[in-house]
């Protein structure tokens, strides 16, 4: 179950210290917690650790969640906090994983998906690749990391990142703005626009942000 699908009456559930309806909650979400902070590690071992902590908070903190429409966020909140509470403890940054592969079609890299038909040359050349992408990502600074893999990997609108990272929306879309154009940098002999095609309008106005024409 997607966290925007758990029903609200179970999360009002949870709230009245109903231990079954918890522990179904957990059950449920702790798919999408574990793929969030994977994403991120990129470390099957990390994550467990991570999902752990994760849900634990979670159950001792969910009687004090005053808005249950809210609960996707506040789940992915607490989620990229423990991330990046592991990460510090560790010492170490992890890799982000691309769960699709890249194809080349007329010199502009494209996300496709599956691997089937592909000669070993061609897996070695879309592995060489997706290392690359990796370790672009995880060189940017921890709140672009986290704005650009909400946005592009999890499909999160501005709105539901800001709520996600605790700041305001002009902030998100200066974080993508600055984050889709060291990727770009970095990858400009891959490809061309790869992180800046959805949302054009968005992208306009992290523009304004990052011209000083707003403030985010």
């Amino acid at each position: 179950m997607a966290l925007a699908d758990v029903p609200v009456d179970l999360i009002l559930s949870c709230r009245d210290n109903n231990r079954p309806a918890t522990e179904q909650l957990l059950r449920q979400i702790s798919p999408d917690v574990y793929r969030i902070a994977y994403s991120v590690l990129h470390d099957h071992d990390d994550t467990d650790e991570v999902v752990q902590e994760t849900l634990i908070r979670i159950f001792r903190y969910i009687g004090s969640l005053k808005e249950p429409e809210r609960f996707a966020s506040w789940v992915m909140r607490i989620t990229i906090n423990q991330v990046q509470t592991w990460r510090v403890r560790k010492g170490r940054r992890r890799f982000y994983e691309l769960d699709d592969v890249l194809d080349l079609d007329e010199g502009v890299v494209v996300v496709g998906s599956g691997t089937g038909g592909r000669s070993p040359r061609e897996e070695a050349i879309q592995s060489e690749v997706r290392g690359e992408i990796q370790r672009a990502m995880a060189a940017l600074p921890d709140r672009q990391q986290t704005a650009v893999m909400l946005f592009e990997l999890e499909g999160l609108s501005i709105r539901e990142i800001a709520g996600v990272m605790n700041c305001s929306e002009g902030a998100v879309k200066f974080n993508i703005h600055e984050a889709r154009k060291k990727l770009q940098r970095r990858l400009s002999h891959l490809v061309r626009g790869l992180f800046g095609r959805r949302h054009a309008a968005d992208e306009a106005e992290a523009v304004a942000v990052a011209d000083g024409t707003t403030k985010p």
